[in-house]
């Protein structure tokens, strides 16, 4: 081989990949490596949040469904809390009443009047109830299907970004493996021409 041969070829191709060999450089396994860990960490994140979101979310769906059910005493037992309140609101007013309310019609028409506020707070609490119940299970159904579609996404772009990185690979040895070809043949046309 020639002088000329040898300087026409330095720095050209690298050796190693000179028949298509050589792999992905040291760069592209770092980059590798960290989408991995990446991909690694979030999922494992994913793993103990995502379990305990759905738990919670799903606590919050059953008691929205059980006012929603139309059951007066399963929606009796969801809002007893808030009719206890109710009931302890107007017992304090009726004996506030009856204590220091001079006795007569008065104080008769007040509690009466305030054993009808109670009734309608009361019933009016199960008509909300309902719509409450409609309301909270139409938006916990909106965050459960956001949390599936989000996981299906993270899945789906660590796929994607894989797949595109071994096409962009591939790419790549087949340029290299041209470049050798071409390098083959300059060679060739020198030793044959001299």
């Amino acid at each position: 081989m020639g002088e000329g041969v040898q300087q026409g070829l330095e720095g050209s191709i690298p050796t190693s990949s000179l028949f298509g060999g050589g792999g992905p450089s040291k760069q592209q396994n770092q980059l590798y490596s960290a989408e991995a860990g990446a991909v690694n960490f979030g999922l494992s994140q994913a793993e103990t949040t995502l379990p305990a979101a759905t738990a919670g979310l799903t606590s919050s769906l059953n008691f929205f469904q059980t006012l929603l059910s139309g059951n007066q005493n399963a929606i009796a037992a969801a809002v007893s809390p808030d009719v206890q309140n109710i009931e302890t609101q107007y017992t304090t007013a009726q004996r506030t009443t009856d204590e220091f309310s001079p006795r007569g019609g008065g104080a008769t028409a007040a509690n009466e009047e305030s054993r009808f506020g109670e009734a309608n707070q009361i019933a009016n609490l199960f008509t909300q109830a309902r719509m409450t119940g409609a309301e909270g299970v139409a938006n916990i159904s909106s965050l459960l299907a956001n949390l599936g579609l989000g996981e299906m996404g993270v899945s789906t772009g660590a796929a994607s970004s894989l797949s595109g990185q071994l096409l962009a690979q591939q790419q790549n040895e087949q340029q290299q493996q041209a470049a050798a070809g071409a390098a083959i043949g300059s060679l060739a046309a020198l030793i044959i021409g001299a």
